[in-house]
């Protein structure tokens, strides 16, 4: 009788038509209703009828980084480079990440009507990510518009983005059907309503259409509506009981995917005729359809509820079994975390360890952190010790945690492991015994000598690199100098370069080069420091040639920042900052993400000496370290750098508010360079404030840490504050050597500073024209061209062309650094 229902016919009403042209419109587009209202199948209906390239982002969980490297992924199709640089350089979430992750999208080639969607954007609905995309949306990225589907939305710039003319808002209203909607979309499916029963439909559905679906589904099986206020209860009776026994059990295996692959499908259920199956599920109803795009079938959200309620009816056994083979499959398919949760729900520790340590623990971040540890906490002993190689992962994980009560029990219990494993080969346990020792030796960081004990125990036992060590993670914890790393204690900076020349090369034999030419560096830090500046240049260049057979990005900073202040003590501006160029273009193009805020430091140190403050990182500036991502050991450089900041900036009041801060953060290792500057900074400002008393003892301290070991440079660079305190100090009989050694390298130093801040000042800013500065004034408050426009009474068209005139006149691209600018 209804054998020519056609149930999968789509319907759109006009109102929502009208509504989804709105995306072509506006930067961004929220499209926001409850599940089952129909979102996703508009927007895409949309933009296939405009002929839009569109990128689909399916967010699965609340994991940014899984949403960011969906959204890579999805990317490639446009430059793979890009794509891949993307996504090493992981999600942008401080200022400076968003503005390097902008500057490479705008590099991207993308066709006209490029649409980025991001599907089922309220499991992501995070601070972070939604200040990320408020920054695409204002950026006005050319030939892209940007789509969020979601049951719900929060962020907090909606209403700027409305006020001036963003933001396009399509909400659940707009999705209802009323009795005639109701009566049309039955009509194109080819079932003609009695207004009685469209107006039943309507009270009882209240215009949803994925339950109007479901009755229609149940009237063409049995001739009548089923009114049941439970959509699941109208999910089992309409769509699942009328499936075969083959295709039930079918549906079961792969429910876990919200998105799956044939080849995912085969592996899971264990069926060949898998694709048969999902041909007569997708021909029988909506719910499960194929995206051609990317092959993959999609459940619908109620049905995927649906199925998955089922198979957690079913026994454990059967569950195991499905878990164990999506883990399996994802472990294969190197998705490291994925295989982990699977082979989790499953039970399955040992084959979860067993994804540990081929991971390496390179997969888990801190938002991954509280599930990392559950998994281990769960775990059975018997297994845990069965698997040590991931115990000493799981133990260098809670290290950069910073989760040290449980990294001290971990190495208990690794310890217990090697005392008692009877059974382990002789070769195998050495092998063990060296990783622990190299393991401990994070514990005595930034002790040399202590490190150094392990190393060289850890060495006896291992005759192959370490296999728990993610060995391209940053040597240095971000920092830009490793004489600031190791230089810890008063007298010994000698000493302790001959302590890191010892270790160092151990330390590399069982990393795979980890740190290599670092001790170089140091060497020619120390020498740069009293002002011995030939033995700097060969050291550097001693450096520089072994570096740049690995090319590790944190090392070749570390010596480009030797070679940059080398350069600025000669008075070669250019050649200095040329250099910081070339590495920023080296970290662009080797995709060396993580040290893009060390770089920021570097320009920070260098701008920051010759008094250029306006040159000088925003976030730096501002002091703001907590929205870089350099890690705590690099907080007494960050210091180091924003005390200047804050002594060029006339800020004295508060470098003395914040000083005991710096010394404290400066203890902590300890890190003494960073002490010696604060100190030196403190003096500088007790002096301009005329507390003179206590400027002359915050230098004098200042010299008793640095004097030994003739630390001298940091008082030469900052010689333009103190050098009247060092000459009365030296009057008064004290450290008088030292102050002799700083005042005849100052006298050079800062004749050439003074030169280059003369050349390099005067530079005339661009000049707008009256028309160009109403309409850039105009644009960075936000409003749109259209609005510009109306205002001053142009066209549209030419607001748009003085707006390119304006940013080539600027070197800028976009609204945000326009806004920037006049800031």
């Amino acid at each position: 009788m209804y054998s020519k229902v056609k149930t999968a016919s789509l319907y759109f009403t006009d109102r929502l038509t009208v509504a989804m042209r709105g995306i072509n419109d506006y930067p961004i587009t929220i499209v926001e209703a409850p599940m089952g209202y129909g979102k996703t199948t508009a927007v895409k209906g949309h933009l296939k009828q405009f002929g839009a390239k569109d990128f689909w982002v399916k967010i699965h969980d609340e994991l940014i980084n899984g949403f960011w490297n969906g959204l890579c992924y999805q990317l490639e199709s446009i430059d793979k480079k890009v794509a891949r640089s993307l996504f090493e350089l992981g999600f942008p979430d401080d200022s400076v990440s968003m503005h390097e992750a902008l500057r490479l999208i705008q590099k991207l080639k993308l066709p006209e009507n490029s649409v980025l969607v991001l599907d089922d954007y309220h499991l992501i609905n995070k601070e972070t990510v939604n200040r990320f995309v408020h920054f695409l949306a204002m950026s006005e990225i050319k030939n892209l518009k940007i789509v969020l589907i979601a049951r719900f939305v929060e962020l907090r710039s909606m209403e700027e983005l409305s006020l001036k003319g963003y933001l396009h808002y399509i909400t659940k209203d707009t999705f209802e059907l009323n009795s005639d909607d109701i009566k049309k979309y039955y009509r194109v499916c080819g079932i003609n309503l009695k207004d009685r029963d469209a107006e039943r439909l309507y009270a009882f559905t209240e215009g949803w259409i994925s339950a109007l679906y479901l009755c229609m589904l149940n009237y063409v099986a049995h001739g009548e509506f089923e009114m049941s206020k439970d959509i699941y209860k109208l999910v089992g009776n309409a769509v699942y009981l009328n499936f075969s026994a083959e295709i039930k059990e079918f549906l079961l295996c792969v429910c876990f995917f919200d998105g799956f692959t044939l080849e995912q499908a085969e592996e899971v259920s264990q069926r060949r005729n898998a694709e048969l199956l999902l041909s007569e599920i997708i021909g029988k109803n909506a719910l499960v359809k194929y995206d051609e795009n990317t092959n993959t079938y999609h459940f619908h959200k109620i049905f995927s509820k649906y199925l998955k309620d089922l198979f957690h009816q079913r026994g454990g056994e059967y569950k195991k079994r499905i878990h164990q083979r999506t883990g399996n499959f994802y472990r294969k398919n190197k998705d490291y975390i994925e295989a982990m949760e699977a082979f989790y729900l499953a039970q399955d520790f040992d084959s979860l360890l067993g994804v540990v340590e081929e991971d390496k623990g390179s997969s888990i971040y801190n938002e991954q952190k509280e599930i990392f540890i559950k998994y281990f906490e769960e775990c059975p002993d018997q297994i845990r010790w069965d698997h040590p190689v991931a115990i000493l992962i799981y133990a260098i994980c809670l290290f950069s945690f910073n989760e040290m009560e449980r990294f001290q029990m971990v190495c208990g219990e690794f310890s217990q492991i090697l005392s008692q494993s009877k059974c382990l080969k002789p070769e195998e346990l050495n092998s063990l015994m060296g990783e622990f020792e190299l393991l401990l030796s994070f514990t005595e960081y930034n002790h040399i000598q202590r490190m150094a004990a392990h190393i060289k125990r850890a060495g006896e036992f291992l005759k192959r690199p370490a296999r728990f060590l993610d060995t391209k993670s940053s040597w240095t914890f971000g920092a830009p100098s490793v004489l600031y790393m190791f230089y810890r204690e008063t007298g010994t900076l000698e000493q302790e370069v001959a302590n890191l020349k010892e270790a160092l090369p151990i330390y590399q034999k069982l990393t795979n080069g980890h740190g290599l030419c670092g001790e170089h560096i140091m060497e020619g830090e120390r020498y740069f420091n009293l002002g011995d500046f030939e033995s700097a240049e060969i050291a550097l260049n001693r450096a520089l040639y072994s570096n740049s057979r690995k090319g590790q990005g944190d090392v070749a900073i570390c010596a480009m920042l030797l070679q940059a202040r080398m350069e600025l003590a000669k008075g070669e501006y250019a050649a200095a900052f040329q250099l910081v160029h070339q590495m920023r273009d080296e970290i662009s193009r080797k995709r060396w993400y993580a040290q893009i805020h060390t770089i920021d430091l570097c320009e920070g140190f260098l701008y920051a000496n010759l008094n250029q403050y306006e040159n000088i990182p925003a976030w730096i500036r501002e002091g703001n370290v907590d929205a870089s991502k350099i890690y705590y050991p690099t907080r007494g450089f960050f210091n180091l750098v924003y005390g200047r900041v804050l002594l060029i900036h006339g800020e004295y009041l508060k470098l003395l508010g914040v000083a005991e801060a710096f010394e404290m953060e400066a203890s902590v290792f300890p890190n003494l360079l960073s002490l010696i500057y604060t100190k030196i900074y403190v003096a500088a400002a007790n002096q301009k404030i005329h507390r003179h008393g206590d400027a002359l003892e915050a230098l004098k301290q200042a010299l008793d840490h640095a004097a030994a070991d003739k630390v001298y440079l940091p008082f030469v660079e900052n010689c333009d504050y103190i050098k009247s305190l060092l000459e009365e100090l030296e009057r008064n009989g004290q450290h008088r050597e030292a102050i002799t050694a700083i005042l005849g390298l100052e006298s050079s130093y800062h004749t050439a500073v003074r030169q280059m801040i003369k050349e390099n000042t005067t530079e005339k800013k661009p000049v707008l024209t009256e028309r160009e500065q109403e309409i850039a004034n105009l644009a960075a408050q936000g409003h749109t061209n259209k609005e510009i426009g109306d205002q001053l009474f142009i066209t549209e068209n030419t607001v748009k062309m003085a707006l390119k005139s304006i940013y080539s006149k600027l070197s800028i691209n976009n609204r945000v650094l326009l806004k920037q600018y006049f800031d």
